[in-house]
């Protein structure tokens, strides 16, 4: 991703990476609670094992925007090599836009679970906590997800962004080019 010259404009599309970070630093701390609290003879914490659950499922889905930037999601490269450049760029706007329906379908079916979470005031097990604010980051990845790979579908189909064929193809380019120095 290219950094952005507006430092509102570069944190803005790093945001699902700040909040990955802070769920991340959240999950240690449960963690550590956790341990410490079994150490102690009587006083395990039992809503720490429910915390954790739902921190790991809001650092699941909020990592797909950072993982579409940086070409962390399952594609068929090896595949995808063998066929010519424009052949690779259009099959690779269209795994974008085909990944980004998927998770549209996800978003829909994403909002009618909230929405009966809502209307039933469904709650956890432990913390009597509302399941809509447990599950709401899966309809927060799945919005973030279908705007990185649109981004990304936009980027692949204008030549602004380099196919991974390309990128390799460059790098193995600067070995030769540095090992032929030495």
């Amino acid at each position: 991703m290219k950094q952005s010259r507006n430092p509102v404009i570069f944190h803005l599309l790093r945001i699902d990476n700040i909040v990955a970070g802070v769920f991340l630093g959240m999950i240690f701390l449960d963690v550590m609670m956790q341990i410490i609290s079994r150490v102690t003879p009587g006083n395990a914490i039992s809503w720490t094992v429910e915390v954790g659950e739902m921190l790991l499922g809001a650092v699941i889905w909020i990592g797909i925007g950072p993982a579409v930037l940086s070409n962390s999601h399952v594609r068929f490269d090896l595949l995808l090599n063998k066929v010519p450049l424009k052949g690779q760029r259009v099959l690779f706007v269209f795994g974008n836009l085909t990944f980004a329906s998927f998770l549209s379908i996800m978003a829909f079916y994403t909002i009618n679970l909230l929405s009966f979470y809502l209307k039933t005031n469904s709650v956890t097990t432990i913390l009597r906590w509302n399941k809509f604010w447990v599950r709401l980051p899966m309809f927060v990845g799945c919005i973030i997800g279908i705007i990185r790979m649109l981004m990304q579908a936009c980027d692949f189909a204008t030549g602004k962004r380099k196919l991974p064929s390309e990128e390799t193809a460059e790098a193995l380019e600067a070995i030769k080019a540095k090992k032929g120095d030495v």
